[in-house]
């Protein structure tokens, strides 16, 4: 009888760092155990605005999550990568451990920048989310606005959060993201990424 490589390894006592994929999971939110929240109908327009799979999500990878974000099963998943494969190992760097991420944006019916001209938001389909601080265990806090010049630890996740999503916007990038980070799943880039 063949056997997994993982259990090979267990027996031979070789443990460490053997990755491990993860598949979905039946009843699940978006069939993973990382996100907690609620299934939402789905949403058609106005015009092309609208998801076919959308989550509130009140919670991500042990971490609660403020303001209720709804996005796609897709976002969603990739939030929780970021969350827990990023966001958290840039706050273990500085001995610290994340309990809450502040949302200010996720699906919203717009184009770019809240304009009339410019083309649909990724907002607009479910793609993105817009976050504005964080919590801690230890009960600090740190704002985007305020901390992101001096905080490596935002710095950090904002790098990591490049990967898990396509794009990442921050400070760094103009004035209108001075208050917040926007990670978004769109695939405008052939498959590649744009971080700023």
């Amino acid at each position: 009888m063949r056997r997994s490589l993982l259990a090979l390894l267990i027996l031979a006592g070789c443990t460490a760092d053997v990755p491990v994929e993860r598949g979905p999971v039946a009843g699940a939110l978006c069939g993973d155990p990382r996100l907690v929240g609620t299934a939402q109908v789905p949403v058609t327009g106005p015009g092309a605005c609208g998801m076919a799979d959308p989550v509130r999500l009140s919670g991500v990878a042990g971490i609660t999550v403020a303001g209720r974000p709804t996005m796609t099963c897709r976002t969603a998943r990739a939030f929780a990568d970021w969350a827990e494969g990023g966001l958290q190992v840039a706050a273990a760097r500085d001995g610290r451990q994340v309990t809450e991420i502040v949302t200010v944006a996720s699906f919203a019916c717009r184009n770019r920048n809240g304009t009339r001209t410019r083309r649909l938001s990724n907002h607009a389909l479910g793609q993105a989310i817009d976050i504005s601080a964080l919590g801690f265990a230890d009960g600090g806090r740190l704002s985007v606005l305020s901390d992101w010049t001096n905080s490596t630890i935002l710095q950090e996740a904002a790098g990591r959060a490049c990967g898990p999503f396509n794009t990442v916007l921050g400070p760094n990038y103009n004035a209108a993201h001075r208050d917040h980070l926007h990670f978004d799943v769109t695939d405008e880039y052939g498959g590649g990424t744009f971080c700023r």
